[in-house]
C-alpha cells in the first residue's frame, strides 16, 4: 500500500518505519524547508515487542519525504499522529487537497467526532490507540513498538477498517478492533489525565513513585475522573484496566501501588514510554480541564482533581 505520514514526530516515525520495513511505500508529509534536516534519515533504537521480531532494532530509518499534497499522489491511507487538540487544523489543511482517501487517526479524543465528521465521511476515518511511543535522545529515537487499538464511530466496520487492520498486521503489529472506539479513547483519556496532575506536583515519574500520599491522590484523581466517564453513559465493565481505579480499598489500592512501581522501575516498554511523559504543558492541562469541566457539567464532585488545579495552572515548561 502507499501510505502518507503526517509529521515526523514520535509515533508517526515508529509506525512510518515498521510499514516501510514491511515493503509499504511509506512518504512522510513535513513543512515546507523541513525535509532537508531529515535528508539522512533518522537513527533510531527499538525495542520491539512484536511477536516473532527481534527483540531490538538499532539503525537508521531511510525515510522518504515529501512537502506537498497532491490528489494525484493515490495515497491508500494517510496517517495522522497528532494532539487532539490540533487535529482538526491539520485536518482542514490536508482534507480538501488529498482527495478520496482513507485516514488513522493516532489521537487522542475527548470532543467526539462531529468536528472530523464535517471534513471527512465516517466511513473513510478511523481512530487508533498506539501501542508505541519513546523520544528523541541526542538526535536518536529512542522508542518501542509493540501493538495498536482501532475503531471506527458509531460502531461502523467498513471496508476501510478491515483494509487498516490488513495493514498492520502485514507489519506484524498486533490489532485489537474497538466497537466503541471513543468509549475506548475517553477512558485512556481519564486514566492518564487522573495521574497527570500528581506527576506535575510531584515532578518526574521517579519522585512521583517514591511519594505515597501523592500517589494516592494521583489514584482518586483517576477515580474521579471514571465517575465522569460513568455520567457520559461508558459501561467501564467493558475495560478491565479501570478496576484497579475504581476498587478503593486499602489492599486494593495497596497492590496497584506495588504493580505500577514495578512497571515504572523494571519494565523497559513502559520506561520507555512514559519517558516524556511531562514534555508537553499545554496537552496535559487541555486533559485537566476537559475533565473537571466536564464533571462539574455532569455534576460530579472533583474535589481531588480540583486540588491540583494550582500545580497545572503553575505548570509552563517540559521538565
Amino acid at each position: 500500500m502507499k501510505i502518507m505520514v503526517v509529521g515526523v514526530g514520535v509515533i508517526g516515525t515508529i509506525y512510518g518505519w515498521a510499514l516501510s520495513e514491511a515493503s509499504h511505500d511509506v512518504i512522510h508529509f513535513v513543512r515546507p524547508g523541513k525535509a532537508l534536516k531529515f535528508k539522512e534519515g533518522i537513527l533510531m533504537d527499538v525495542l520491539d515487542k512484536r511477536k516473532g521480531n527481534k527483540s531490538r532494532f538499532l539503525g537508521k530509518y531511510s525515510l522518504k519525504l515529501t512537502e506537498t499534497l497532491n490528489q494525484s499522489d493515490n495515497y491508500n491511507f494517510v496517517i495522522v499522529p497528532t494532539k487532539h487538540y490540533q487535529l482538526i487544523d491539520a485536518l482542514q489543511h490536508i482534507v480538501p487537497k488529498l482527495g478520496n482517501v482513507n485516514y488513522i487517526l493516532l489521537t487522542q479524543n475527548w470532543e467526539g467526532s462531529n468536528g472530523i465528521d464535517t471534513l471527512i465521511p465516517e466511513s473513510r476515518y478511523l481512530f487508533g490507540d498506539a501501542k508505541a511511543g519513546g523520544g528523541f535522545r541526542d538526535g536518536k529515537l529512542i522508542s518501542t513498538i509493540k501493538a495498536i487499538d482501532l475503531g471506527q464511530v458509531n460502531n461502523r466496520h467498513d471496508e476501510c477498517l478491515q483494509q487498516s487492520v490488513d495493514l498492520f498486521q502485514s507489519a506484524n503489529i498486533k490489532v485489537t478492533v474497538q466497537d466503541n472506539i471513543l468509549h475506548y479513547l475517553w477512558v485512556q483519556y481519564a486514566i492518564n489525565g487522573g495521574f497527570w496532575p500528581a506527576l506535575v506536583r510531584a515532578g518526574s515519574i521517579k519522585a512521583l513513585l517514591s511519594d505515597r500520599n501523592t500517589g494516592k491522590l494521583g489514584f482518586l484523581a483517576v477515580n474521579e475522573c471514571l465517575e465522569v466517564l460513568i455520567h457520559r453513559g461508558v459501561d467501564l465493565n467493558i475495560y478491565p484496566d479501570t478496576k484497579m481505579y475504581l476498587n478503593t480499598s486499602y489492599f486494593s489500592k495497596l497492590f496497584a501501588g506495588i504493580v505500577l512501581k514495578w512497571m515504572f522501575k523494571y519494565n523497559e516498554y513502559v520506561l520507555r514510554n512514559s519517558a516524556h511523559a511531562l514534555s508537553d504543558p499545554k496537552e496535559i492541562k487541555t486533559f485537566f480541564y476537559d475533565l473537571v469541566n466536564t464533571g462539574q457539567e455532569l455534576g460530579v464532585a472533583m474535589p481531588v482533581m480540583n486540588s491540583f488545579r494550582q500545580d497545572i495552572d503553575n505548570f509552563h515548561y517540559a521538565l
